[in-house]
């Protein structure tokens, strides 16, 4: 449905993750506004060409009124990494005006700003995938009962940009997105029980596996006392190898992901519902964890307009617990899932 009436602006115009989801967002018809840095840089490129695209100029290192960019627009998308430097930055931008924001990172501020008395609503995510290993959950637990054991496994092999680095470590460095070593047992998150799953995919065997319970995770548990939840992150092992380094400095490991060049990129979410001898399981693969967040973040802007809208702050997944996120994620072939109770 082309849609000419609703106004989005997209900060972070050259990334992958920003392109991506214009692309996405300008075939729905939506007229969008793009910042980038430097308009001459892109200017012989041919990106941005669609008559539903203006382009702006606009270094948010600079600029201290952002607000005038995002003035008279329906919502905010904010692309800009890493995260840990901008997110609130944008946010904040954003409420001034009144305007919903989303931001595929920025989960940090979920609990700087969950109990103010913010005015607007906020949908923020982390990792790669934003949001998807939250409804790929949800969507298990609507089937599940209070004795079923959900494993979950969140990882792949993939590249990082630097301000991915610098948020991945910013996060490991501060325990910001999750709990390691830990599991879900009637709903209360205690040390794992076990160092691997009972069924690992084949597909990941070759992947280093550490028990790991998400932000993500502990936003859904929150409420629901039976759940009994295993979680776990997969990653190769030089990855492992360069994380376990705590003790060096931020720019020594951030540098040291940025080194980690794969030519064969593959990232993952597998979930699987035990109960008995039975089991269901539905999985995700995806190259381009970059592609897919761009792709993500238009979902979740779409979906925006389509529901009534909710003031605070709040993970992709939580936000659109209701929205049939699978469906839209199916039409771009990516989503799978095997077996049944």
């Amino acid at each position: 449905m082309i849609n000419n009436r609703r106004i989005i602006c997209i900060l972070g115009g050259t990334g992958t993750v920003g392109v991506t989801a214009c692309k996405v967002l300008s075939k729905l018809g939506y007229s969008l506004r793009v910042s980038v840095r430097n308009i001459e840089t892109i200017k012989d490129t041919g990106m941005y060409m669609a008559p539903n695209i203006q382009l702006f100029e606009l270094d948010i290192d600079k600029e201290s009124n952002i607000g005038k960019f995002f003035k008279g627009s329906d919502l905010v998308i904010g692309a800009i990494g890493p995260s840990a430097d901008y997110s609130e930055k944008m946010l904040l931008g954003a409420m001034a005006e009144n305007i919903p924001y989303v931001d595929p990172g920025g989960i940090h501020l979920i609990r700087k700003m969950r109990n103010s008395s913010m005015k607007g609503t906020a949908i923020v995510g982390s990792g790669i995938f934003p949001g998807l290993s939250g409804w790929m959950l949800s969507s298990v637990l609507k089937e599940a009962f209070n004795d079923d054991l959900i494993e979950m496994i969140i990882g792949g092999v993939y590249n990082f940009s630097k301000a991915a680095a610098i948020d991945y470590v910013e996060e490991i460095k501060s325990y910001k997105a999750g709990i390691p070593m830990a599991c879900v047992r009637n709903g209360k998150i205690l040390p794992a029980q076990k160092r691997s799953p009972l069924n690992l995919p084949t597909r990941i065997s070759k992947l280093s596996i550490l028990p790991y319970v998400t932000e993500e995770i502990q936003e859904i548990i929150q409420g629901k006392y039976m759940l009994n939840i295993d979680s776990y992150t997969a990653a190769p092992v030089s990855l492992f190898s360069i994380v376990n380094k705590a003790h060096c400095q931020k720019k020594d490991l951030v540098n040291a992901l940025m080194g980690q060049k794969n030519s064969n990129q593959k990232a993952f979410i597998w979930v699987r519902q035990n109960k008995g001898n039975d089991s269901r399981c539905i999985y995700f693969e995806g190259k381009n964890p970059s592609v897919l967040t761009g792709e993500i973040l238009a979902i979740t802007a779409n979906a925006i307009f389509e529901m009534p809208r909710k003031d605070g702050i709040y993970t992709m997944a939580s936000y659109l617990e209701k929205y049939q996120v699978l469906d839209e994620l199916k039409k771009i072939d990516k989503f799978k899932s095997e077996g049944k109770i």
